[in-house]
């Protein structure tokens, strides 16, 4: 049903009124004379619980006899009163549509209305919260929407509260959603949602081989991970079709690593996305088949990461390039140059990406599934939020390529939000002086060679030139 934009403003109004169609009986758990009226002027049959044999009487009870086609949950019901309630509609009237509006308790707007004490702690409900109640009960959803926080709701300085908003939808983009709206119904059977447990010591390996130019080196690409020194290992080789060329050599080099694989077939924009959801790994790594790896690449990485805090760690790499079947490399560029890791260079060399390990037990919310559909932005969204370790010795990574170098940028520079220590900060702005500095003292050291040269190969026309610019100069 098209929604009036007089109910817009008021969410759960505009979300019943879309699912119900003129003749539905709508059963209103809680009075709200205004959505009646509504639902009254949209052909709707508005209905009243009965009262029962006593003032304590059962929902059951009352709801015998009504066979509502929908019922409208009242919006302010804790997580423990909204589970029973939903349990006791499921089995009373399992033929109807349940409609429920809850705050989402996880939202930006909660969380900082709390913090800023204009709003009390308040038990609500949460989207996974909700998803562990309706497999629990058996419930599957029909219809879901989520209505967005609005920009300024607290009396934080308007740069702050933006600044705090865009650092917790970068960790959670569920913090986004105010209100989270479904429509349920009885599903025929209970399910046990999944809760998938990383394997601790785990190195899982997503590899893309679906680019024309790459295939040809997925061999070498699949040897170099079979004499990987790290143990246990997973390779998700990913490709765009069935592959069985792929299964082969998985199976040869096997007996040599003894890894673990599975084959996935999704299109480029979705692999390594698809790759990420079916790693078992608590260690997770991407690498494409142009790629080779040097067998003690992956131990040092993660060797840093068991000893260290971060949730991430990044090596040196190589850009090689390959001409055809000659493998004569007249040179290899090292990436990123220099002793530190800056950000710009993981939007610069989006490569980088193949040189990494997370640790995905220290991300929390991070949504690293999503943000690996677009793969190459995602070194960038991680020093966002998590400082990496970086590995600034010999590169022990290669990332090989035909025809003339085309790296940089993949995509724009997204919009982020950097969570850095003032000291980070400092540190960077000191290094970035340095170099100035030191590139200008460069140029002038360049310029007085060619000078003196200049003087000693051609000295009167050397002189004529200088007497010339002192004239100009005056």
């Amino acid at each position: 049903m098209r929604v009036p934009a007089f109910v817009e403003q008021v969410p759960l109004h505009a979300w019943v009124l879309e699912q119900v169609e003129a003749g539905a009986r709508v059963l209103l758990l809680a009075p709200d004379a205004v959505l009646a009226e509504r639902l009254v002027a949209a052909g709707c049959s508005v209905l009243a619980l009965e009262r029962g044999s006593g003032p304590d009487s059962p929902l059951e009870e009352r709801l015998a006899g009504l066979a509502p086609s929908h019922v409208v949950l009242p919006g302010e019901v804790g997580p423990q009163g909204l589970e029973a309630l939903l349990r006791t509609l499921s089995v009373a009237v399992p033929s109807a549509t349940l409609l429920l509006g809850a705050r989402n308790a996880a939202s930006s707007t909660a969380l900082l209305e709390m913090l800023s004490g204009q709003a009390p702690v308040v038990p609500g409900v949460t989207e996974e919260s909700l998803a562990r109640c309706f497999a629990a009960l058996g419930l599957k959803v029909l219809a879901r929407r989520e209505v967005p926080c609005q920009p300024r709701t607290t009396t934080l300085a308007t740069g702050t509260e933006a600044a705090l908003r865009g650092l917790l939808a970068q960790l959670a983009p569920r913090t986004e959603s105010d209100v989270l709206l479904y429509a349920l119904a009885p599903a025929g059977g209970r399910e046990e949602v999944a809760s998938r447990a990383l394997v601790p010591e785990l190195l899982s390996v997503v590899l893309w081989a679906g680019e024309t130019q790459a295939r040809p080196l997925l061999d070498e690409a699949l040897f170099s991970l079979a004499c990987q020194e790290h143990q246990p290992l997973e390779i998700l080789l990913v490709t765009p079709q069935r592959d069985e060329a792929a299964r082969e050599l998985l199976e040869r080099y096997q007996a040599i690593g003894g890894y673990t694989f599975e084959l996935i077939e999704a299109e480029a924009g979705g692999a390594f996305a698809e790759g990420a959801r079916r790693a078992r790994g608590r260690y997770l790594a991407f690498l494409d088949a142009a790629c080779v790896v040097y067998p003690d690449h992956y131990v040092k990485l993660v060797q840093t990461l068991r000893e260290g805090p971060a949730a991430w760690a990044v090596s040196r790499a190589r850009r090689t390039p390959i001409e055809g079947s000659e493998r004569f490399v007249p040179h290899k560029r090292p990436l990123p140059l220099g002793e530190h890791l800056e950000p710009t260079q993981l939007y610069r060399e989006p490569s980088l990406l193949f040189a990494l390990v997370v640790d995905r037990s220290r991300l929390g919310p991070f949504p690293l599934e999503r943000t690996a559909e677009r793969a190459f932005q995602l070194p960038l969204r991680l020093a966002a939020l998590f400082e990496p370790a970086f590995l600034g010795g010999i590169a022990s990574c290669e990332q090989r390529f035909t025809g003339s170098e085309k790296e940089g940028p993949v995509d724009a520079l997204p919009e982020l939000r950097m969570l850095t220590s003032l000291g980070t900060v400092e540190e960077r702005v000191a290094r970035a002086r340095a170099d100035g500095a030191s590139a200008k003292g460069m140029r002038h050291r360049v310029i007085d060679e060619l000078n003196n040269r200049f003087r000693e190969g051609a000295p009167r026309l050397h002189g004529a030139l200088k007497s010339l610019a002192g004239r100009l100069v005056r």
